[in-house]
């Protein structure tokens, strides 16, 4: 008999919006209340978007087959476990389904409620979300699964509780400096079930390829968690219920995955499930998948947990590598920036483009906002074309927050160990993020975006001379400095595209925020000049030239009011 299920048990954090209580709610407990909730509330950002993947894995399933009153669609057929039968490949039965997915989602909307079916098909496959099982394990496999004839060790690899409950990673020799708990007595080993169940889906999605066990006997390449690739890009509306329904792709953007079978993970055997996967390695290619439900709830590797664990005791899981997902033109995949590559092994073809370090959203607003273009080779996140599709029903003033998650690296391409979280967050009005003409506001603010950047590489020049002038020969000095000043921009820049009401409002606010630009990067320089010493104003032969700080400085000042195009005086 199983223990802990995940849609009785509570195991999930959330913020309550009203009261501010933070609470761990079951499955069924976050769907009932999803109105009422805030946001996710778990141990860090990077689990908030694994987690929440799960659970539109479950709404994606249960609405892809049921419409608002609970019945099935009449272009499909279900078995006696709920699932769809067959994909739809008729034209005319595929449009019609399509319409019917759209009416079900607005008035979901409209209503703020998820519906009985949602209840119905948890109850049905109630004994596939146990976290500790003999036979359904919940994201596991069994341990006759990775038995030593099908593995090429005699055991699988054994992950600890303290390199699973992480921020940052931890091994036996480096201690992660902001881990979720502390050293003493084993508290970071030790795991109570909620935690258990939170860290096993991050897991999948952020695990790296430090661990050495595979199927088999011939290599492949093997996974390091499907998300832990991603530029993550997801929207939060007022509340959870919003959230959840502002990433439900019903109807996806990409003709090709409408009207396809959604394949959550529970829905397999775990020795199916592995078949599966293992049938691209034979064929000598990547993963390939064609729903959302089973993308979402992708395996990284093969773990399994005892049934019978103490959660008293330290405690750990076994696991074996699966082969990775492809990832060229994946556009299945709606929450994720996009790379076009020129050069490389992908050359030619589009791949997901991780966030940077220091480097806030709003300075690549054209990576999540603008349509595939043959001439600049672009591609909008899936997430933001449904928003796209849905904004008329939401309404013009819907305010939207987008949200940016990715997991930074250790730079060894040999382990790919996850060490730090890259997160940010762009408050945006509906009709600004979608509105695509030629003339309207994507383009206009992606233009003041470049020009802010133009008017940053002044200063950059700027620091750079001082740079020179001092014989610095590290480059760091130059880089800090640019830093520190995005770093100033960085909020007053998301509280102005926060402030825009409407595309006509956009000459004038451009106006507002070129002279709020000016003031900042001048008041930057300006310290620069007051800390200045007699070297900075003697200067330097260069050229032919004197270059000192007061020549460094006028000429900065003056390429600053021309990039801004701001009249002396202004």
């Amino acid at each position: 008999m199983g223990q802990f299920n995940l849609i009785d048990e509570g195991w999930i954090p959330v913020i309550y919006k009203d009261t501010g209580d933070n609470r761990a709610l079951s499955i069924r407990e976050i769907f009932q209340d999803a109105d009422k909730i805030k946001s996710l509330s778990t141990d860090s950002p990077t689990q908030d978007f694994a987690v929440l993947r799960i659970l539109l894995a479950i709404l994606q399933t249960i609405y892809s087959r049921y419409d608002y009153e609970s019945e099935i669609y009449p272009e499909i057929q279900l078995d006696e476990k709920f699932r769809q039968k067959e994909d739809i490949e008729d034209s005319e039965e595929l449009r019609d389904y399509k319409n019917n997915l759209i009416i079900t989602w607005k008035k979901m909307w409209e209503n703020e409620t998820f519906t009985q079916c949602l209840y119905d098909y948890l109850d049905n496959w109630h004994d596939r979300f146990f976290l500790f099982d003999i036979d359904y394990p919940f994201f596991q496999v069994k341990a006759s699964d990775i038995a030593e004839d099908k593995i090429n060790k005699a055991n699988a690899s054994s992950i600890s509780g303290k390199n699973i409950n992480r921020l940052i990673s931890e091994s036996g020799n480096k201690v992660a400096l902001f881990s979720p708990k502390y050293e003493s007595n084993n508290n970071k080993a030790i795991l109570s079930e909620d935690e258990i169940a939170r860290w096993l889906i991050t897991f999948h999605g952020y695990c790296g390829l430090s661990d050495k066990v595979i199927f088999g006997k011939e290599k492949y390449k093997s996974s390091k968690g499907w998300i832990f690739d991603l530029g993550g890009i997801y929207l939060e509306g007022n509340n959870l219920f919003e959230t959840l329904m502002l990433n439900m792709l019903i109807v996806h953007p990409e003709e090709e995955f409408n009207g396809k079978i959604q394949k959550p993970c529970w829905e397999y055997e775990s020795e199916e499930l592995l078949e599966k996967y293992m049938t691209f390695v034979n064929m000598n290619t990547n993963v390939s998948v064609d729903n959302i439900a089973e993308l979402y709830t992708l395996w990284a590797r093969a773990i399994h947990i005892d049934p019978n664990t103490n959660i008293n005791e330290p405690f750990y899981f076994n696991i074996v590598k699966l082969p990775d997902l492809n990832h060229q033109n994946q556009f299945l995949e709606p929450m994720t920036t996009w790379r076009y590559n020129k050069d490389g092994d992908n050359k030619g073809t589009f791949t997901p483009r991780k966030h940077q370090i220091g480097q806030s959203l709003w300075r690549n607003f054209g990576l999540i906002s603008l349509k595939a273009d043959d001439e600049d080779n672009s591609k909008a996140p899936g997430i933001i074309q449904w928003f796209e599709l849905i904004k008329r029903i939401i309404g013009e003033d819907y305010r939207v927050s987008v949200k940016a998650i990715s997991m930074q690296d250790d730079g060894n391409a040999t382990s790919w160990v996850p060490v730090n979280e890259i997160y940010d967050t762009l408050n945006v009005k509906e009709d600004i993020l979608t509105d695509l003409d030629d003339d309207g506001a994507v383009i206009r603010i992606e233009n003041i975006v470049e020009q802010t950047k133009n008017a940053v590489g002044t200063y950059r020049t700027f620091i750079n001379n001082i740079r020179e002038i001092r014989n610095l020969e590290s480059r760091k000095f130059v880089d800090d400095k640019v830093e520190e000043l995005y770093y100033l921009i960085d909020q007053p820049f998301k509280d102005w595209i926060s402030s825009i009401d409407s595309n006509e409002q956009i000459p004038d606010k451009i106006i507002e925020w070129r002279k709020e630009l000016k003031t900042l990067i001048l008041k930057q320089a300006d310290i620069i000049l007051k800390q200045a010493g007699n070297r900075d104003y003697m200067g330097i032969e260069k050229n032919d030239k004197i270059l000192n700080i007061a020549t460094a400085y006028s000429s900065f000042r003056h390429f600053l009011l021309k990039t801004l195009n701001i009249k002396e005086g202004a």
